[in-house]
């Protein structure tokens, strides 16, 4: 009868590395012009500005920003474009949230319909994106007087192209 012996080899994972990261870091650094420094700095800076104004925006404003963004959107899409595609391009700028959009009448209208919204939002939203009116005019269908909104809502807005 013949035994095998199965040897183990053991392996650190945590072997220490031959290099300071830091030092790694601060030699990088050091090559690096002045100039790029500057600018990859401002463009943090920016990008940080710009979720930092996100994250303290309303959800009504978010909502208004979504359609005025969904209504550019809409006005450079092709006549020939399939429902589908339009679908995707604008319920692509309401994250986060319930949307169905139709845009069965795409080249003359899309709707697009927001779900579970409640009272304070929908009261915002009625006064501030109510009617957007540009190249591309936006409009709430219903909710003319404040009554109108209840607990939860389900919103429809036209976007007209």
């Amino acid at each position: 009868m013949l035994l095998m012996r199965a040897e183990m080899s053991m392996i650190s994972v945590h072997a220490p590395l031959p290099v300071s990261i830091r030092q790694v870091a601060r030699s990088w650094g050091a090559r690096l012009p002045r100039r790029l420094k500057l600018v990859a700095a401002s463009a943090m800076l920016l990008v940080a500005a710009d979720q930092f104004w996100l994250a303290l925006q309303t959800p009504a404003q978010a909502i208004r920003d979504g359609l005025v963004s969904a209504a550019d959107a809409t006005a450079d899409l092709p006549w020939t474009t399939p429902r589908a595609e339009v679908q995707v391009a604008v319920g692509g700028y309401f994250p986060g949230r319930a949307v169905s959009v139709d845009a069965a009448r795409f080249p003359v209208e899309v709707s697009v319909a927001l779900d579970d919204i409640d009272r304070a939002t929908c009261l915002e939203a009625r006064r501030s994106a109510g009617r957007i009116e540009g190249a591309v005019v936006v409009a709430l269908e219903g909710y003319r007087s404040a009554a109108d909104c209840r607990t939860r809502n389900a919103m429809t807005w036209r976007i007209m192209p």
